[in-house]
């Protein structure tokens, strides 16, 4: 069916056809499509429960990135202590993957994940934004 060629490989020093580290920041604009459930699968026995907190937090948000869930419903869904459980959503909330809403709704960063079109994404990142302006 396939025709290979067997050719000598040459080494091209301004672009490796190996293993290459790819610059996020220089192609910002693409994207990759990673099915959550699969990916706990995969690596649930390989990582951390720690590690796998936020794939898990992206496989539960709605088509809106919410998560209606309490800390004592994520705690026991992910099997991990409430007490490190808050203390693990301040660091994300500084690293800015999600944001407490109120008690019991969480909003998942749509720069991060989302479900859905380009305009529902832009629309849920000026949801996202907004959502410690009326706080302060």
């Amino acid at each position: 069916m396939f025709d290979l060629e067997h050719k000598p490989r040459k080494l091209n020093k301004d672009r490796y056809s190996e293993s290459q580290l790819v610059n996020y920041k220089k192609e910002h604009e693409r994207f990759i499509n990673i099915s959550p459930n699969n990916y706990i699968r995969s690596l649930k026995d390989t990582s951390t429960k720690k590690a796998m907190i936020p794939m898990v937090l992206i496989s539960l948000m709605d088509k809106n990135n919410k998560i209606f869930m309490t800390l004592d419903d994520l705690s026991l869904e992910l099997d991990y202590p409430k007490t490190g459980l808050s203390v693990l959503f301040g660091q994300y909330k500084k690293m800015d993957f999600l944001k407490k809403i109120r008690n019991g709704l969480y909003m998942v960063n749509p720069l991060v994940s989302y479900r859905g079109s380009k305009y529902e994404r832009d629309k849920l990142i000026k949801e996202y934004n907004s959502v410690d302006k009326g706080k302060k």
